[in-house]
């Protein structure tokens, strides 16, 4: 069994003021990551030593074994500076919590030689994927596209139909026996490097994969390996709960706060009647920012509610009902919609400048309706799931 020197836990404020630290340069940053379609490897590295992919690792393996309601902070923090790469970080360091669920063994072939090491892939069930069983293990076959972080991470993890009966299984793949397919090229969060992987008759180990109907059963054996760890009582699978809407509202967040600080400033107008005038002067302006940050603010504070109620209940060891997972997917969906909204909003007010791909607000405003576009956060199937939870009370 490999260990790491246990760390000192930082607090909810050290690691939001370590993200807010990190704002600056992430900003300035931010036109080449939308240019280079993959964030800096300094930005990784910078990611790495300032401790925050430890925020939802076990401390077995060096982690600080904080909250969800920690984890949505940070990721909405990093968000004001660069979404692209608050995604990559919201997803792969809440990834740990996948690597958790695997049995022992794998956690050790992950994190035993490199404690900072993450997990990228996609989750989500390939139908057109294949997976046979061979003497100690499986061979498996198959891409899997929108794998974000997959430029960095030393592991990725797959989901693939297993022989005629076709039912489900992860499987744990190190980096270096996957294919990365360039297809990335969205308008928004260009920066995450989601690219497809692909593996052909891969061989993966007995202990590297896992029937996905069994996972929630070993759940209790996984949290015996790391019994302090009260995230590990979150539902599983826990991502996506507040991984994806931190982003969106952050990003927007920061977008507003620069339309702020520039208005005041330099910002020009010309008037309909001719001449130019301070666009911060204007009433109308006024009112729509003001509105607009009013929206922003209370959709950061509806992800703090959700996300600290979610972290109390896995504190005290406690299930989420139905109801209460439902009340989440619905704020979050929320969330998302106000932060894309906000987003647009913003555009009407910069006017012509936003169409300028690298201007901020653009990119907010490409951001935003990427991560709207999420199916977790689908509005219409949030709405079906919350009213049929609560036809069920």
């Amino acid at each position: 069994m490999s260990t790491v020197t246990p760390v000192a836990r930082p607090t909810t404020e050290d690691v939001v003021r370590i993200a807010e630290n990190l704002i600056p340069v992430l900003r300035e940053r931010a036109v080449l990551v939308d240019r280079e379609r993959r964030i800096p490897d300094e930005t990784y590295r910078e990611l790495i030593d300032a401790g925050l992919w430890r925020i939802l690792k076990p401390t077995r393996y060096g982690g600080y074994e904080m909250s969800e309601a920690d984890h949505a902070k940070v990721a909405v923090t990093l968000a004001e500076g660069c979404a692209s790469t608050a995604w990559v970080w919201s997803i792969l360091s809440s990834d740990n919590m996948a690597i958790c669920s695997f049995p022992e063994q794998a956690q050790e072939d992950i994190w035993g030689q490199n404690p900072d090491a993450t997990l990228a892939g996609n989750t989500t069930l390939n139908l057109k994927a294949a997976a046979e069983k061979v003497d100690g293990g499986y061979r498996v076959t198959g891409k899997w596209g929108f794998c974000s972080g997959s430029d960095f991470s030393e592991w990725l993890i797959f989901h693939a139909p297993l022989g005629p009966e076709r039912e489900g299984y992860m499987f744990l793949v190190p980096r270096e026996e996957v294919t990365t397919i360039d297809d990335w090229h969205p308008t928004g969060l260009r920066g995450t490097g989601s690219r497809s992987q692909a593996i052909d008759r891969v061989f993966v180990p007995e202990h590297r994969a896992q029937r996905t109907s069994e996972t929630v059963d070993k759940l209790a054996e996984r949290r015996t390996l790391h019994p302090t760890f009260d995230a590990m009582y979150a539902p599983y699978p826990s991502y996506g709960r507040f991984t994806f809407s931190s982003v969106g509202v952050g990003a927007v967040y920061g977008a507003a706060k620069y339309f702020l600080d520039t208005a005041s400033t330099a910002t020009r107008v010309a008037s309909a009647v001719g001449g130019q005038v301070r666009l911060i002067d204007q009433d109308y302006v006024a009112t729509e920012i003001t509105d607009i940050m009013a929206q922003l603010e209370t959709a950061k504070l509806v992800i703090e509610r959700r996300s600290e109620e979610a972290s109390e209940r896995a504190r005290q060891h406690r299930e989420s009902s139905e109801q209460d997972l439902a009340r989440e997917n619905r704020d979050n969906a929320f969330v998302a919609r106000v932060a894309l909204r906000s987003a647009q909003r913003l555009s009407s007010l910069v006017g012509s400048k936003s169409g300028f791909p690298d201007h901020p607000v653009s990119r907010a405003l490409r951001d935003a309706e990427l991560v709207s576009h999420h199916v977790t956060l689908n509005w219409r199937q949030a709405g079906v799931r919350y009213l049929a939870s609560r036809a069920a009370v």
